[in-house]
């Protein structure tokens, strides 16, 4: 076998081990995901009502942040299935006890102002770029 054959094989080979090599992503960031139910007890949290709570709170504690409208299902004490429509938020954030604070304070906040007993908060490690 030539020398040329041998360097190109021996080039190919490099280059797919490294390449295929196993990287280990290290979370440079958290997802939060907060779910807000809109039913309240005497009705719904109203599109101005949430553009409000948005406004004087979200916006004021997330540096950005996405919104998506949602339905959430659960089932009751009863065994009924209850639905109700909600608003997910996602904030990326890096996890400071900061961050912790201003995700308690919206938390607090909006089950305070609507009566609700509970937000449902996940955090996921992630690897993000922009």
């Amino acid at each position: 076998m030539s020398t040329t054959i041998r360097m190109c094989i021996f080039i190919i080979i490099s280059v797919t081990f490294f390449s295929c090599s196993t990287t280990k992503f290290t979370s440079n960031y958290i997802k939060t995901e907060l779910y807000f139910g809109l039913l309240k007890k005497d009705g719904v949290v109203t599109e101005e009502e949430w553009k409000g709570f948005k406004a004087d709170i979200i916006s004021k504690k997330f540096s950005g942040y996405t919104e998506i409208n949602s339905k959430g299902f659960w089932t009751n004490p009863k065994g009924e299935t209850v639905s109700e429509n909600s608003k997910l938020i996602i904030y990326l954030n890096k996890g400071t006890k900061q961050d912790s604070i201003a995700i308690a304070f919206v938390i607090g906040n909006y089950k305070k102002k609507f009566d609700q007993e509970s937000v449902l908060k996940i955090d996921t490690p992630v690897n993000a770029s922009f």
